[in-house]
């Protein structure tokens, strides 16, 4: 059965180590991506790990970037 929340929630850096510019923010992206059933299909974090092998993901990369997800691997290879 697929999952209908984001199973990275618990241990991703945004959330984890306080990136994000206050409490606010954080709950927005978690309510927007990482607790509605399926939405976490769309956050690019969760894309861009998926793409990369499951390898830790920049934490300047943000759930609700601009960028394709082909865009951000490629920054990520460039570094």
């Amino acid at each position: 059965m697929e999952e209908d929340v984001c199973n990275k929630i618990g241990k991703c850096p945004i959330f984890v180590k306080g990136i994000l510019v206050n409490d606010f923010a954080g709950i927005a992206y978690k309510n927007m991506f990482c607790l509605v059933a399926g939405k976490y299909k769309i956050c690019k974090r969760y894309l861009v790990d998926a793409a990369i092998g499951h390898k830790p993901v920049p934490e300047y990369i943000m759930p609700n970037s601009t960028r394709s997800v082909e865009e951000l691997v490629k920054s990520i290879n460039s570094k």
